[in-house]
C-alpha cells in the first residue's frame, strides 16, 4: 500500500539589505536595531555605518553585533556626512534588495515580510509604505503619512517627496546599486530622482509600518526659506534643470507641501480632540456607575484598537551635523 508524501515547499527569502547611517544616536539606535531584529522576515543584514560618533553609538552597535553576525558596524575616523555614510553602507551591501532605516526609526515587527511580499506579488522594484510620526519621547503624534498609490519623477518633481526614507525597498538584484548624492539636505529626495531615471514609477503600500522620529533640527522643522534653498540646489546642481523649470517645480512643490502640513495640524487637532473626549466620556461615566469602572477600562482599550486598527498603527508601541542627520 503506498503512502502518500506531502511534498515541503521551501520558500526562500532572498537578502535585503537594510541601510544605517549613524552619528552621535546613542539614545535611539539601539531601540531602532531592535525593530530590524524584531522582523517576522529573517534573511537580512543591517549595515551600520558609524560617522565618526562622539557618544556611545559605537559600543552599543558593537554590543548588539556581538551577538547578531546580522549586524555589521562600518567605522570611520572622520566625519563625512549622512551621504558618504550611505553610500559606505550601500557599497557594502550584498542583497538582492535594499531598504532604509535611520537610526532613531523604528519598523513594525511584519515591515519587511508585508513589504517584499507586496513587491514580489506585484512586480514591483521601487516601493514604500504609511508611516506615523513620533517625537523624541516615542510618543505617537496623532499623525500619519500615507502612502500614494504611486509617484513617477514629474509627480516628485513638482508636488515633493510623499517617501518616508525608513519605507523604502528597491530591488537591487535587477535596479543595480544607486549611491546617494552629496549634498547636505534632501539626499534621499535626491536618491529617489536618481532611481526615477531608470525606473518609471515607485508604487505605494499604504499600511502604516514604520514610526519616523521628529527631532529637533529636522527639515521638518526648518523655515521655508532654507527648504527652498536646498531645493534650489538638488534641481540645479542634481538634476540640472534650468532655473525657469526649477523655478515652477519649487513654486508648486511648496504648494504641495503646505497642504499636507495642513492635513498633518488637522490630524493633531482631531486626535487631540478624539482623546479629550474618550477620556472625558470615561471619567463622566465612572463617577455615575462606580461600578463600571473595570467595563469602562476595557471599552477604552477597544476605543483604542478600533482606532489604531483603522490607521494600521498598533496600541503599544545640534552640532551642524547632528541636523543633517535628524533632517529626513
Amino acid at each position: 500500500m503506498r503512502q502518500s508524501r506531502k511534498r515541503e515547499i521551501l520558500v526562500v527569502e532572498k537578502l535585503v539589505s537594510i541601510i544605517m547611517p549613524a552619528y552621535n544616536c546613542a539614545d535611539y539606535i539601539a531601540e531602532s536595531i531592535k525593530s530590524v531584529q524584531n522582523q517576522s522576515y529573517r534573511n537580512w543584514e543591517l549595515i551600520v555605518a558609524d560617522d565618526n560618533s562622539t557618544d556611545g553609538t559605537v559600543d552599543t552597535v558593537r554590543s548588539v553585533a556581538a551577538d547578531d553576525n546580522r549586524i555589521h558596524l562600518l567605522e570611520t575616523d572622520i566625519n563625512l556626512g549622512p551621504a558618504a555614510a550611505r553610500n559606505r553602507a550601500i557599497n557594502a551591501a550584498q542583497g538582492d534588495y535594499i531598504a532604509f532605516l535611520d537610526s532613531d526609526d523604528i519598523w513594525y515587527p511584519d515591515k519587511l515580510s508585508r513589504q517584499i511580499s507586496f513587491m514580489e506579488q506585484m512586480g514591483y522594484d521601487f516601493t514604500y509604505t504609511a508611516y506615523e510620526k513620533i517625537n523624541e519621547r516615542g510618543e505617537h503624534m496623532g499623525v500619519v503619512i500615507s502612502a500614494p498609490k504611486s509617484v513617477n519623477y514629474s509627480s516628485m518633481l513638482y508636488q515633493g517627496d510623499p517617501i518616508g526614507n525608513l519605507t523604502v525597498v528597491y530591488n537591487a538584484e535587477k535596479l543595480g546599486k544607486f549611491y546617494v548624492p552629496d549634498i547636505k539636505k534632501r539626499n534621499d529626495f535626491a536618491l529617489w530622482l536618481k532611481i526615477m531615471h531608470d525606473c518609471d514609477r515607485a508604487y505605494g503600500l499604504n499600511e502604516v509600518l514604520a514610526s519616523y522620529r521628529v527631532r529637533a533640527g529636522s527639515v521638518s522643522s526648518t523655515r521655508k526659506s532654507k527648504l527652498i534653498k536646498y531645493y534650489w540646489e538638488l534641481y540645479r546642481d542634481i538634476e540640472r534643470l534650468s532655473n525657469i523649470k526649477s523655478s515652477a517645480a519649487i513654486a508648486s512643490l511648496v504648494f504641495f507641501k503646505s497642504i499636507r502640513q495642513t492635513d498633518e495640524r488637522i490630524q493633531k487637532v482631531r486626535n487631540n480632540f478624539n482623546s479629550k473626549q474618550t477620556s472625558k466620556l470615561d471619567l463622566t461615566n465612572i463617577e455615575k456607575n462606580p461600578e463600571n469602572a473595570v467595563k469602562i477600562t476595557n471599552a477604552s482599550e477597544d476605543i483604542t484598537f478600533e482606532r489604531t486598527k483603522e490607521n494600521n498603527i498598533p496600541a503599544t508601541a545640534d552640532n551642524s551635523n547632528d541636523a543633517e542627520y535628524a533632517q529626513k
